[in-house]
């Protein structure tokens, strides 16, 4: 019983790692740490959530946001552009769960706008541009 025990920890331990690995299927997968250099903007980005337990892709949308070369992310800069950039992250979510039908999740619609935004030159969605310049207006 005990060799039996023994050899199936380290298997469920591997398991368990391999299956928090690769693409996340939700926006709360695979927390992690908020990157260092976005650490001094962490209250204004995650409104208070806990900065060591940031989902992958809110970390990934955050980093593209305060990072971003798009002509509207240069209107503002520091604490300000973090809190649009957070607002923009829960406004947008909160839109696409609203807005999801049986056929889409609103993760595989987020997926979709990020793979658009890519594939054109970083061009953003009316509907993401409405909501980051709600979220501008606010900051």
């Amino acid at each position: 019983m005990k060799r039996c025990v023994l050899i199936l920890l380290p298997l469920a331990l591997l398991l368990g790692a391999c299956g928090s690995s690769g693409k996340p299927e939700s926006f709360t997968e695979q927390k992690g740490p908020l990157p260092e250099y976005l650490q001094e903007f962490q209250n204004e980005l995650l409104d208070g959530g806990n900065a060591a337990l940031v989902p992958l892709v809110q970390r990934n949308f955050l980093e593209g946001c305060m990072g971003g070369s798009k002509e509207v992310f240069g209107q503002l800069s520091g604490a300000a552009l973090a809190r649009a950039c957070g607002c923009s992250y829960t406004e947008l979510v909160s839109f696409l769960e609203a807005n999801e039908s049986l056929e889409k999740s609103a993760f595989d619609t987020f997926k979709d706008l990020d793979k658009v935004s890519k594939e054109t030159d970083g061009a953003l969605g009316q509907n993401y541009k409405n909501i980051f310049e709600e979220c501008l207006a606010g900051a």
